[in-house]
């Protein structure tokens, strides 16, 4: 199974990036690594071993162009899976292996992980059983998408911007409501570093500074849903084959 992992970048620090992409390159189970800048490349980049695709401006919609179009690139050079990486994330090593034997064993179109949860500066915090379960949601980077869920890709793009904040729910309602098969390794293959203040609090610990709470990331999508347009919401429900909230 030939599987290609996009992962979008905008400004991350060199550091950032390196174990994202050196997480890729320890992987088990052999992929390609498509890094899309988001209209700020970084030279070395084009040094590693990877697909270093360049858009010449940066999109604001929280990675999601450069999401769509290393996904579309994959699909055109006729890779069979895509899993999804965001740049301040890793992998640990068996993560793909472990979703291409799942798909394998259950023939599921859209396969997922379980993660961990760790600080900014990448140390561990907890194992998240609840808040990526596969069920109910999948963050972004669990995803591992076969060819027979691909035509999500095009719809990470065709989200409106304000809608960034919640991209991944989004297109958790998009697999769900087109009744995509789904299966849930359970294991916690995927490190996320948190920037959200209710990671901090579920372990008794004080959110750093800026951390991200509920109300901030609903407040873009809540004021874009009552000043948008009908026509533009009714447009993006057709997308989703489903409502939005």
């Amino acid at each position: 199974m030939r599987v290609a992992v996009i992962t979008p970048y905008y400004q991350e620090s060199r550091d950032v990036l390196a174990k994202c992409h050196q997480s890729v390159a320890a992987q088990s189970h052999p992929c390609t690594h498509f890094m899309v800048a988001d209209g700020h490349p970084r030279p070395e980049v084009s040094e590693w071993a990877v697909d270093h695709v360049i858009l010449p401006a940066a999109h604001g919609d929280n990675g999601n162009t450069p999401r769509s179009i290393g996904s579309l690139t994959a699909i055109n050079q006729g890779f069979d899976a895509i899993a999804y990486l965001d740049a301040d994330n890793w992998f640990a090593p068996d993560h793909i292996a472990s979703l291409a034997a799942l798909h394998a064993k259950t023939g599921a179109a859209v396969c997922t992980s379980a993660r961990t949860i760790h600080r900014g500066d990448g140390t561990f915090m907890y194992r998240d059983t609840a808040g990526s379960d596969g069920e109910t949601f999948a963050d972004t980077s669990c995803l591992f998408l076969t060819r027979a869920a691909f035509r999500l890709a095009p719809l990470w793009a065709m989200m409106p911007k304000a809608l960034g904040p919640v991209c991944d729910r989004m297109i958790w309602k998009a697999i769900v409501a087109r009744d995509l098969p789904r299966a849930h390794t359970g294991q916690a293959t995927l490190a996320f570093r948190s920037q959200y203040a209710a990671h901090y609090r579920h372990i008794n610990e004080d959110p750093p500074p800026g951390a991200k709470t509920n109300e901030n990331v609903i407040e873009s999508p809540l004021l874009w849903k009552k000043t948008a347009g009908n026509e533009e919401v009714q447009a993006f429900r057709r997308y989703l084959e489903t409502g939005i909230w």
